[in-house]
């Protein structure tokens, strides 16, 4: 090894800690938006969407997780606060993976499924005033044409997860 060689590698051991705390350690790890999806559909098989206030595209029930929150429980709460059912059974139909975007960190969607909802249980149904202003059962064609880019990319592959009752692993290209 080199003199010079021998001074940087001193060098780069006197300024680098020897080992990281663990908040330390925590503060250099990336953050990631972590969401939820959930599909519900009528006896016609045609798709629950709904309409945020806050943007052109429909979505479907889900949101964002809460710290500490897991994927299934922040899917329970939201369907709750945004539909107002209470359910306890969903099964995970798709992992989506959407790349940083402007403003936006990179996401993962936990997209899944919520059955079928019967009369009684779509009589129920009582949208969050604050942050929704209606809801509709479409078929999948229209949903395409309603929905957000990455529900289009990813709610194909999730009903063929649903007929073959596997989870699927969407990634959007960039």
């Amino acid at each position: 090894m080199s003199l010079c060689t021998k001074k940087i590698v001193k060098v780069i051991i006197e300024i680098m800690p020897k080992k990281f705390t663990d908040e330390e350690y925590a503060k250099m790890l990336p953050k990631k938006q972590v969401g939820t999806a959930v599909l519900f559909f009528n006896a016609s098989n045609e798709l629950l969407v709904v309409k945020p206030d806050y943007r052109d595209e429909w979505l479907v029930p889900g949101g964002s997780t809460d710290e500490n929150e897991s994927p299934f429980n922040s899917a329970i709460r939201e369907v709750k606060e945004e539909i107002g059912l209470n359910v306890t059974t969903l099964q995970l139909v798709g992992v989506y993976y959407g790349h940083a975007k402007g403003v936006h960190s990179d996401s993962l969607k936990f997209i899944f499924y919520g059955g079928v909802l019967d009369d009684n249980q779509i009589s129920q149904i009582k949208l969050q005033e604050n942050e929704l202003t209606e809801s509709q059962f479409v078929d999948a064609d229209k949903a395409m044409l309603l929905l957000s880019n990455s529900l289009q990319k990813s709610i194909p592959q999730c009903l063929e997860a649903i007929k073959n009752n596997i989870t699927v692993y969407i990634e959007n290209t960039v």
